[in-house]
């Protein structure tokens, strides 16, 4: 049976683990006072982006973050409310996970808006039901709230509480990723969102996240906190590899889609779009983020090492999580490159507008993902006995 191993020097340890908290909190904050300053500044001095190109990298975070909690949250749901014992030992942390990534998103996409101050103030006062955002706004709200009260009852051994949280959570998570293309086609439908495919495309592409977060996350945690992966921990990971795995070959799928799409008109209904990721200036973007990244570097690894190895999981997980990166940026980026009335041949109409990511937007990003780490880091300083329990 493998047990877990506690290092000797546990005063040394725990300062370690306070140092790089500190460390992780220091350079988030230094990247979000550009966000600051952006807000007292105004966008248009800070941003890359224009009236052409009104949506920048800040929202490939939002969207990535949002997409990693719903796939978190669905994981989590395997062990809390389907009962599946396999996935038990990872239900806290992966709650947590859930948790801090959900509002790593909204942090970004609030720094990404000039007036973030009048979503809660005229959501609250004057809802509007036939909004797609307002729908997004509020549904991602309360489910922060509901993962919340999941996470505080499941610390608290309130593991029937738990679940009817966890139930609501699910459900309300589900809807918004579902609906997660009807609010990015409203930008005039110029990206890959308007695709047929694309709300089973996101629940999937969740859902993979989710896996690959949990295989790094709980590999780092324990090597955080100087311990080996106990029988029951190492099962669970082991049954989390093969839904990854499973899902890998879904997204392949995916990826064979836009492969087709971006090399036969025919089979898109964003052909200019497609063909400017798969063949065109983001081409480099789509073959190492979105094919080797994502897809095969964690499957080969995985078929290798038949998914016994932690070591290994994590490395896949860590390469997935980096390519389904670089998928938001371009899912975001290329189809708003196509400008609008193109089909006509308007004279002086570019073939294609430009954007390019400013130094304030850059910072916003690099301090919202060294935030999400610092929370990470806070969790398992403050959170071990509940992640061991």
């Amino acid at each position: 049976m493998i047990s877990y191993l506690k290092t000797n020097t546990l005063s040394s340890t725990s300062m370690n683990q306070v140092l790089i908290f500190v460390g992780l909190a220091l350079i988030s904050g230094f990247g979000l006072s550009f966000g600051i300053h952006s807000l007292l500044v105004g966008h248009d001095q800070t941003f890359g982006t224009s009236r052409e190109v009104p949506w920048g990298i800040l929202v490939s975070p939002y969207v990535f973050f949002a997409c990693l909690s719903t796939g978190l949250c669905i994981v989590s749901s395997l062990g809390q409310v389907f009962g599946i014992d396999t996935f038990r030992p990872i239900v806290p942390r992966t709650v947590f996970l859930a948790l801090i990534t959900m509002a790593t998103g909204l942090m970004c996409i609030t720094l990404e808006l000039e007036s973030p101050w009048r979503v809660g103030f005229y959501a609250l006062l004057s809802p509007h039901q036939s909004s797609n955002i307002w729908w997004k706004t509020t549904i991602y709200s309360l489910y922060l709230i509901f993962m919340l009260f999941n996470f505080m009852s499941l610390a608290l051994k309130k593991k029937k509480r738990a679940k009817i949280f966890a139930i609501i959570a699910l459900v309300t998570v589900t809807m918004g990723n579902l609906n997660m293309n009807s609010d990015m086609e409203l930008l005039g439908a110029r990206g890959f969102w308007s695709e047929n495919y694309m709300p089973l495309y996101f629940l999937s592409l969740s859902t993979l996240t989710g896996c690959a977060a949990i295989l790094l996350f709980s590999w780092l945690g324990k090597v955080f906190g100087g311990q080996i992966l106990n029988i029951e921990d190492h099962r669970a990971l082991k049954s989390t590899g093969k839904l990854f795995m499973v899902l890998l070959l879904g997204i392949l799928y995916f990826t064979g889609v836009k492969v087709m799409g971006g090399f036969f008109p025919q089979f898109t209904k964003n052909p200019e779009a497609m063909s400017l990721l798969v063949q065109g200036g983001f081409a480099l973007n789509f073959w190492i983020g979105e094919v080797a990244l994502a897809v095969l570097i964690p499957l080969g690894l995985i078929l290798v090492t038949r998914g016994t190895n932690s070591n290994i999981l994590a490395i896949a997980g860590f390469s997935c999580l980096l390519g389904v990166f670089v998928l938001f940026y371009d899912l975001v980026i290329v189809g708003q490159l196509i400008p609008h009335y193109y089909q006509y041949n308007v004279v002086d109409l570019p073939k294609y507008y430009t954007y390019n990511p400013s130094l304030h937007e850059i910072m916003i990003t690099t301090g919202a993902i060294f935030f999400f780490l610092a929370a990470f880091v806070l969790g398992e300083i403050l959170f071990k006995k509940t992640y061991s329990s």
